[in-house]
């Protein structure tokens, strides 16, 4: 299984089923801060430490893991926005923990440290960082941070004004939103989740092998290509044919049996001259590309399909087919003037892959007033009555029943031309070969991120499906 994701509202309610069972708050901090000081100290073994604690308990996991650094023999200081005999609860316990002085959070503006650990303030955030906080996120410096990093909201992701840089954070029990959705997450460093004994149930999860490896599709040794799958794909006109090629292609590398091209006829000569594997097949009508669906097992229409009458209706056709359909690109541009016709003609096992653009073409300004981009994903799928995958260097993957993925294994390279319309063809290659769609779209993000991570620089839509051989090699553990 993938990494969870809680809410800060979730986890709280998780810890407090804990404490009902039983436990006390305490314990969990003293585990929660021991857990600190371990990460610190195994990673970062040499140097000053300056630990940073607000008054609740986030603060409370600061100074548990001073006293815990301090029995290492590092060199601490503490430094609170708070005196110690404000402090109440069990903030109030953790800090009588720590033998040393506790200064004022001023103080520690004067101050040099090799490593700093802000525990000041966790994922409940809902107010800007003032005074020396604020102060010292602007300093700068290498950072630890626990839960979150202070001044970045845990929920929505989003920084409320000046936030600490961290270079490593700290979570328990599972990852939050901030850790995973940008522009939180770009603060948040590398994230080391600890099980400090919180049960977690949530529909939200971080997407990774762990989550998906026990779905790849395993051909055995007498399977024939029928057996594989057959993706059809659909193309727009003459000169718009490379988008649906790049899509098609991917499909393929992705393991579907057959691919076939469904080209207009006046395109046909432009895909005969590029395709070799790939199967080529004229269409002319909406009812042509019916009786195409029929006997499909997925189909793709959308990249570069044509922005026009023509592709609503084949779009409408092909959703009435048994065929499981994705739909990216021009085929979700089509509807943005009357989407809910769009949205009354998909099913569950459908999936669209809209980028913001297209997203706000469809749902209006759904991403921008939702709370995070989970939450407009969620809203969008349950809406449009079908999987949404909304691309970024977030994308959210998401069902109607508010399952969700967040698949951060991406890289900036993939920032090019035709990149979204290979990923289309590798999500589309995985339904075809009868894998679920929502997995099959959380797989696709997953390859398409690592093949841009292993290209790297250079990178353009045509490398990627390149690099899947090696990737699906070692996923299938067929490497050398």
């Amino acid at each position: 299984m993938g990494r969870p994701i809680l809410t800060p509202q979730e986890m709280l309610a998780a810890e407090q089923a804990v404490f009902n069972n039983g436990t006390d708050g305490f314990t969990l901090m003293q585990r929660a801060g021991e857990a600190v000081a371990e990460f610190v100290h195994a990673h970062w073994p040499n140097g000053s430490i300056q630990v940073l604690c607000g008054p609740g308990g986030n603060g409370g996991d600061g100074f548990v893991a001073a006293a815990k650094l301090a029995g290492f023999w590092r060199k601490v200081e503490v430094y609170c926005t708070h005196p110690v005999s404000e402090l109440t609860g069990d903030a109030a316990k953790a800090a009588a923990l720590w033998e040393g002085p506790v200064h004022k959070l001023e103080d520690a503006l004067s101050t040099q440290p090799d490593l700093i650990i802000d525990a000041l303030y966790g994922a409940g955030l809902t107010r800007p960082l003032e005074g020396p906080a604020a102060m010292l996120a602007l300093r700068g410096g290498r950072v630890i941070s626990v839960d979150v990093p202070s001044g970045v909201d845990g929920y929505t992701a989003r920084p409320l004004g000046p936030a600490f840089q961290a270079e490593a954070t700290i979570t328990f029990a599972a990852l939050r939103p901030a850790h995973v959705l940008l522009p939180g997450s770009a603060f948040s460093g590398a994230i080391m989740v600890v099980d400090i004994g919180v049960p977690v149930q949530t529909k939200l999860m971080e997407n990774s092998p762990l989550l998906w490896h026990g779905q790849l599709p395993q051909p055995g040794f007498g399977v024939h290509k029928y057996q594989r799958g057959h993706l059809k794909v659909v193309s727009g006109g003459p000169w718009n044919t490379g988008a649906a090629r790049l899509t098609a292609r991917a499909g393929l590398r992705a393991g579907a049996g057959l691919v076939t091209m469904l080209s207009p006829p006046e395109a046909a000569g432009v895909h005969a001259a590029h395709l070799t594997a790939i199967m080529l097949a004229p269409f002319q009508t909406a009812d042509d590309l019916a009786a195409y669906a029929a006997r499909s097992t997925a189909m793709v229409i959308g990249p570069a399909a044509g922005l026009n009458e023509a592709t609503k209706h084949n779009v409408e056709a092909i959703l009435k087919s048994p065929a499981r359909v994705l739909l990216d690109a021009d085929a979700l541009t089509v509807f943005a003037d009357d989407p809910a016709a769009l949205f009354k003609q998909l099913r569950p096992t459908d999936i669209m892959t809209p980028h913001d653009g297209e997203f706000a073409r469809l749902f209006g300004d759904l991403l921008t007033t939702s709370d995070n981009k989970v939450e407009a994903a969620r809203a969008a799928a349950a809406k449009a009555g079908c999987i949404v995958l909304l691309k970024g260097a977030d994308t959210v993957i998401a069902q109607p029943d508010g399952n969700a993925v967040v698949n951060t294994h991406a890289t900036r390279w993939l920032a090019t031309a035709g990149s979204g319309d290979v990923l289309a063809g590798i999500i589309a290659g995985f339904m075809a070969q009868g894998v679920d769609t929502f997995m099959a779209a959380a797989i696709g993000a997953w390859l398409h991120g690592e093949a841009g991570r292993r290209f790297g620089a250079g990178l353009i839509a045509e490398d990627i499906e390149h690099v899947l051989p090696d990737i699906l090699g070692a996923l299938h553990g067929e490497t050398d």
